[in-house]
């Protein structure tokens, strides 16, 4: 059975050979693994085994990137979104805002973002007159002959938090204090979105992963009646050509998300990846209560990684439980931190595969 069967029975709740694996290792990891022995250049798809891989573009305005200071530490510059921000040098982690928002109110939206967010512009892929539409059908095309293959998007309330100012208390208070400039920039990101998702389903994609953080350590961001109201129409309009076809959507998403699962189930997507554990997530809880209509990618905790007796009493734990009856794909519940060595986590995966077997 090849990734592609095998991700796709998984995901459509039926066994196969195995369950299937991906993971998202930080930068600092890989360079720690390439000094420990990991080939540079490799593929980690091919090296490690994952199952599916990530196609997508980028959405962003296309501002140039305007650098504004620099040193040994940190880079402030004004991004591709317009948004000025201050981000590590040579070392993973979310930007921190540096400055006002791009964006305050209805007419700075319409002005500087909205003309440049649009699927017809010859740049972006869901415009009729891009030339490269061939190729990219033809890449998708070879990538399935290996892997499962997801079309991956950030979602519309990254997106706005991102441009009201980077910090999530600021979408938060716009929310409240300004619903009609959210609602704007919800609806538009929606309808934009959705025409670039749909053109990946068209040139061939298995499904849409779909980068969306809405929730923190104790719980959501938001209650259940404003997702309901604010954020879940524009999820609603990404994901309905590929429910339409019965294709798996993913949502990733920090935190503890348990409050929204209904409500996220409501709006189309299939899977959660990737339960946060010190969150409070659990996938033996959770295959008990959604197991037979939502699936689970993730939840082995990233901090046990390093020790192979730790990961091994966590992945025995909850792998049989969550791959009875498909609906579980192996992976990290954050991504692979530096303390992890390059032999801690190919034993990770050897766990995985051990009991991750279908008899």
């Amino acid at each position: 059975m090849d990734s592609r069967e095998r991700v796709l029975r998984v995901l459509n709740h039926e066994e196969a050979d195995r369950i299937p694996f991906i993971d998202f290792p930080w930068g600092e990891t890989l360079e720690r693994w390439y000094n420990e022995g990991l080939p540079r250049g490799v593929s980690l798809h091919d090296y490690f085994g994952y199952d599916i891989y990530l196609i997508g573009p980028d959405v962003s305005p296309k501002y140039d990137t305007i650098i504004l200071e620099e040193n040994d530490k940190f880079r402030t510059h004004i991004d591709s979104w317009g948004v000025k921000v201050k981000a590590w040098i040579g070392r993973s982690g979310t930007p921190h805002p540096a400055g006002p928002p791009s964006v305050s109110t209805i007419e700075d939206f319409k002005e500087k973002l909205e003309p440049l967010l649009d699927p017809e512009l010859p740049i972006r892929v869901s415009s009729s007159r891009y030339p490269f539409k061939r190729e990219l059908e033809e890449g998708i095309r070879r990538l399935k002959e290996r892997y499962a293959v997801f079309c991956s998007i950030i979602g519309p309330f990254e997106t706005a938090r991102h441009i009201l100012g980077e910090s999530v208390d600021k979408v938060l208070i716009a929310i409240h204090k300004d619903p009609g400039l959210v609602r704007h920039i919800f609806r538009h990101l929606g309808w934009y979105f959705s025409k670039i998702v749909e053109t990946y389903l068209k040139l061939g994609v298995d499904g849409l992963w779909v980068w969306e953080d809405i929730a923190y350590s104790k719980g959501p961001f938001f209650s259940p009646r404003v997702y309901e109201e604010v954020v879940k129409p524009a999820h609603a309009q990404m994901t309905s050509s590929y429910r339409l076809r019965n294709m798996p959507v993913i949502i990733h998403t920090d935190g503890n998300v348990n409050l929204l699962i209904p409500k996220l189930i409501e709006a189309g997507f299939t899977a959660i990846q990737p339960l946060e554990v010190k969150a409070g997530m659990d996938v033996v809880e959770l295959k008990e209560k959604y197991g037979k209509t939502l699936s689970f990618i993730g939840n082995l905790d990233a901090r046990k990684i390093a020790n192979t007796k730790e990961i091994e009493e966590e992945i025995s734990r909850k792998v049989p439980v969550a791959k009875k009856g498909g609906g579980y794909v192996a992976c990290s519940d954050h991504s692979v931190p530096p303390d992890v060595s390059f032999s801690a986590f190919q034993e990770y995966i050897r766990l995985i595969r051990k009991y991750g077997v279908y008899t």
